[in-house]
């Protein structure tokens, strides 16, 4: 049974849009409480505690989103010729595990930065509203609160831009667009929102190649073939690969022995192409 490429991608973009919606309003919402207890004007020693309870607290509801991971697994054993069994639930439970904790950890990791940033304000002088703004750059980076109704329009654009998988290029273009239009000296560099969205890419591409490598494994399959839509910013070796049969070891040979513009280190089941990449492995049951 041929294994239905767009059927999988459909669930994978499903999947990445519901997660980053999801982490999205999470962040949101830490931003938010951070920004409330900022606003009663406390000592160090009294927020300090408050911000990482906050960040601790969101950092576990972000472990909820990891969840929608269970679709793409589901529709690998859908698809799968042999019926599934215990060890693939089993597998699933671990990566499912595995992909919430990191999640999560990229959230709560960040507390103490928010913290940083908001006693060096203070201690700098910064007005209460001035500080409120410095942690929810720290937060929501780019896409933090804001009344300005051109900084919202530039918001949605990036969004849209991102959603769509548009070139790393073209995002950092607009990003740096919108970062000139935010209130002056707001650092929005290493931002939660950012190390979630990232996270969440990593999430879906690690869940999607290890389960499959798993799958394959534990069912005889040696053979994978590399699939995926072409687009205008697909990678030429990516280009080149589409359609690719080999079984494991080939592949982790082709991957130590070939470097292209955008290649990451690590299990090519996983990084695939590279940033953005919206290929993958998948195992080939004659």
């Amino acid at each position: 049974m041929a294994f239905n490429v767009k059927k999988h991608d459909k669930i994978i973009d499903k999947a990445l849009d519901t997660m980053k919606a999801d982490v999205f309003d999470i962040v949101k919402a830490l931003e938010n409480e951070v920004a409330d207890i900022v606003a009663l004007n406390q000592s160090p020693e009294m927020v300090r505690p408050q911000i990482l309870a906050a960040v601790e607290k969101h950092s576990q509801t972000v472990k909820n989103a990891a969840q929608t991971l269970t679709s793409i697994s589901e529709d690998f054993m859908d698809q799968s010729s042999t019926p599934a069994g215990p060890l693939d639930f089993e597998s699933q439970r671990q990566l499912l595990d595995l992909s919430s904790e990191e999640l999560a950890n990229a959230m709560s990791g960040s507390g103490e930065d928010i913290v940083k940033t908001v006693v060096l304000g203070s201690v700098a002088g910064l007005s209460t509203a001035a500080l409120i703004n410095q942690a929810r750059g720290r937060i929501s980076g780019v896409q933090m609160d804001s009344t300005d109704p051109d900084v919202r329009r530039e918001q949605r654009k990036l969004r849209k831009l991102v959603k769509g998988g548009a070139s790393a290029a073209v995002v950092t273009q607009a990003t740096n667009k919108l970062r000139r239009k935010l209130p002056g000296s707001v650092n929005t560099a290493g931002s939660i929102a950012v190390k979630l969205s990232t996270g969440v890419d990593n999430a879906v591409g690690s869940f999607n190649g290890t389960y499959a490598k798993a799958q394959a494994t534990r069912n005889g399959v040696e053979e994978f073939e590399y699939v995926g839509g072409i687009m205008a910013t697909s990678r030429p070796f990516c280009v080149s690969m589409v359609g690719s049969r080999m079984n494991a070891e080939d592949i982790q040979n082709l991957w130590d022995g070939s470097s292209w513009a955008g290649k990451e280190p690590g299990d090519p089941f996983v990084v695939r192409g590279g940033y953005n990449c919206r290929h993958y492995w998948v195992p080939v049951e004659e």
